[in-house]
């Protein structure tokens, strides 16, 4: 039985093929994988952005009836501005991974191997993958959800379990890592653990 074609690239990422390159697999992963990947943010937010407030709302804030401070040391309280804006952040980072991986394309190539994210109002920005970095062997491993990822460099290999796959450097979240790992094994210089 045959492989099934790779899904097709989107305009902007077909034109920064190489001529003659020919992509033999592509993919692009489920925004739930990357929202859960920054679940953890949600907390760690939460906490920086509640204990801003609270040291704001402790100190009496800056007016000049109920701050704690006199004179200058009134804007102290300010101090605590960078912590709510820091903690929002993390809050919202789930919220902003989702439309990332709606943009994200994995691609293995006869030539190479890169992660894409596609953007509507400049080009692709390419994270390629090189030999190097790839060592030669490539590793598909199941998560909770009964998704895998393709660990495909060597750090990714060594950090796994104790730390997530990175985002930048492997293919998460997919329902049949097979044709991804025949596709890196047929590159030059590659084999894959099943």
């Amino acid at each position: 039985m045959s492989a099934a074609p790779p899904a097709p690239l989107p305009p902007a990422l077909a034109a920064r093929l190489e001529p003659g390159e020919t992509v033999r697999w592509s993919a692009q992963p489920e925004p739930f994988v990357f929202v859960m990947r920054g679940l953890n943010c949600v907390f760690y937010g939460a906490t920086w952005s509640v204990l801003g407030a609270f040291w704001y709302r402790g100190s009496g804030g800056v007016s000049y009836q109920t701050s704690a401070f006199e004179g200058y040391w009134r804007l102290v309280p300010l101090l605590s501005i960078p912590f709510i804006v820091a903690g929002m952040s993390f809050f919202f980072y789930p919220l902003r991974l989702g439309p990332r991986a709606r943009r994200t394309w994995y691609v293995v190539t006869d030539r190479r191997v890169f992660i894409a994210e596609i953007f509507s109002e400049r080009p692709p920005r390419l994270q390629i993958i090189a030999p190097a970095q790839r060592g030669a062997t490539a590793r598909a491993v199941q998560r909770f959800d009964k998704l895998y990822d393709v660990l495909i460099t060597r750090r990714a290999q060594e950090q796994w379990p104790h730390l997530p796959a990175p985002l930048d450097t492997s293919f998460l979240g997919l329902a049949d890592p097979a044709p991804a790992l025949a596709a890196l094994a047929a590159l030059p210089g590659s084999h894959h653990d099943p």
